[in-house]
């Protein structure tokens, strides 16, 4: 419950420096590559730091942890995010502890929020191990045609596969002028390491 309540933290902070990223893309959406790169950076670190730097120039008034580790225990559980309207309306809908339950209606609702969380991570890496395994059968008929270049049959669409030793895969029975400028966007993602850092 106490990493659930971590992780809950740091996706509502990292949901405004999201909202910020979106707004901030629009004019800028001719910018170079790099430009997109540095703004996603910034909510990645917020979503795998448990820690922030904050200072009167921060975009968001935004307190780091606004929902506390013993929200459960408190007479007067209440969230403190730092924008008023959030905060108003949230603490009015949070149950108070019942006096002589022996459970806080509170305990029970991060009980079931912490379960609904667990059971989301394993659905997700089940689908991912599955989607790697039906891709890695899909790919047992790739041949390939030269460099780093793999034909295979049954793709729809091409991609890049690999990390240190990238692959382009591309689907067979392509026109030489397809071919080409495939090819060509496929390594400009190399060059670029979009490989890399898309999984990242």
């Amino acid at each position: 419950t106490a990493v659930f309540l971590s992780v809950l933290n740091m996706s509502l902070t990292a949901s405004y420096v999201i909202l910020f990223i979106i707004l901030v893309r629009l004019p800028l959406k001719k910018a170079p590559r790099a430009v997109s790169y540095m703004l996603w950076s910034v909510a990645a670190f917020r979503l795998l730091c448990p820690f922030s730097f904050e200072s009167i120039l921060s975009l968001v008034p935004m307190n780091a942890r606004p929902i506390p580790q013993d929200i459960v225990y408190r007479q007067t559980p209440q969230i403190n995010s730092g924008i008023t309207a959030v905060d108003t309306y949230v603490n009015s809908s949070l149950p108070a502890p019942i006096v002589g339950a022996s459970v806080n209606p509170l305990q029970i609702y991060t009980r079931i929020g912490t379960d609904i969380w667990l059971l989301g991570i394993a659905v997700m890496l089940i689908y991912s191990a599955v989607s790697v395994l039906i891709l890695k059968d899909r790919l047992k008929s790739a041949r390939r045609t030269e460099g780093n270049i793999y034909e295979a049959d049954n793709l729809k669409t091409p991609f890049v596969l690999g990390l240190s030793r990238p692959r382009v895969f591309i689907p067979a029975g392509l026109s030489a002028e397809e071919k080409s400028y495939i090819l060509r966007h496929e390594q400009t993602h190399i060059r670029r390491f979009d490989h890399i850092i898309k999984p990242f």
